[in-house]
């Protein structure tokens, strides 16, 4: 395992926030984009194969890891869009005009917006268990509130507080989604968790990662239209967060797209399954010039 000290870390000044991110490896830029619960080292078994390839830059979203937290009391700043336009002048402070993307969680919601409203940014686009228009109504519906408690808990203001209040409740809270959203429960290690509860337990950074619960609806009505892109798509078969039937919601909006699905891997296939990951998405960007 690598830690996160053993990475290089920078960061941007951006107009309404200061962004962190992580950059390795020269050649053609690629974007590593987390979801939640999740920052910039949730890629950390990825960026050093993929750096053989690739420029490759992971940024934390405004308001988690070691990015600014803008005032937390301002639910409109952490609504996804904020976030993609966050991205988008990152590359121009890096002078990247277009890069090759990868997407997990909401990283996938952020990159099926960029694919719409800046698709002059995107080199190739890649998404790990896609999460599209109409997966919410699934996700939220009364038959499913056995796994999606949690998206309503965050938009509480307690929610911070509770789940900060202690290391240990930490800990807790968040071991039962690394745990219970992974293939083998034992994927994540102690040490792995440890950074999670590090860096969740720095200031602002549980409620700023809940603030994108409480910004919601995370879809406009461009998110609602059709891209004729060339995607792929990496789902896992064993996600209880985002199950594999319900990529059937991919061909609303994707005329052109590989779906694949990843063996023995749940909601983070990215740590559950570096070595293939890392293989079809070097290989699926190789293809895509």
């Amino acid at each position: 395992m690598r830690g996160p000290d053993e990475f290089r870390h920078f960061h941007a000044e951006l107009s309404g926030v200061r962004l962190h991110y992580v950059r390795e490896g020269t050649g053609r830029p690629l974007f590593l984009l987390h979801g939640w619960p999740g920052f910039w080292w949730e890629w950390h078994r990825n960026i050093g194969a993929l750096a053989a390839h690739h420029d490759v830059i992971v940024p934390d979203m405004r308001g988690f890891g070691d990015s600014e937290k803008p005032p937390l009391e301002r639910i409109d700043l952490y609504h996804v869009n904020r976030a993609l336009e966050d991205i988008v002048e990152l590359m121009d402070r890096l002078g990247v005009g277009s890069a090759c993307f990868a997407g997990h969680d909401y990283g996938g919601v952020l990159l099926h917006k960029l694919l719409r409203r800046h698709p002059e940014r995107v080199a190739a686009a890649a998404i790990l268990n896609p999460m599209v228009p109409g997966f919410d109504e699934r996700y939220l519906g009364t038959d499913n509130l056995h796994e999606s408690w949690y998206a309503l808990f965050h938009t509480l203001d307690m929610a911070p507080a509770l789940v900060g209040s202690s290391r240990e409740a930490c800990r807790i809270y968040l071991r039962h989604f690394l745990e219970h959203w992974s293939a083998d429960p034992e994927a994540f290690d102690d040490a792995m968790v440890e950074v999670y509860v590090d860096t969740f337990m720095q200031p602002g950074n549980l409620r700023g990662g809940f603030n994108f619960y409480r910004a919601e609806p995370a879809w406009d009505a461009i998110d609602h239209t059709i891209c004729q892109r060339r995607v792929l798509f990496l789902q896992a078969l064993c996600d209880p967060c985002a199950p594999a039937q319900w990529s059937d919601l991919v061909t609303r909006w994707y005329t052109d797209f590989a779906l694949e699905y990843v063996e023995a891997a749940g909601h983070f296939p990215m740590v559950e399954r570096p070595d293939f990951v890392n293989r079809r998405l070097a290989a699926f960007f190789r293809e895509q010039r």
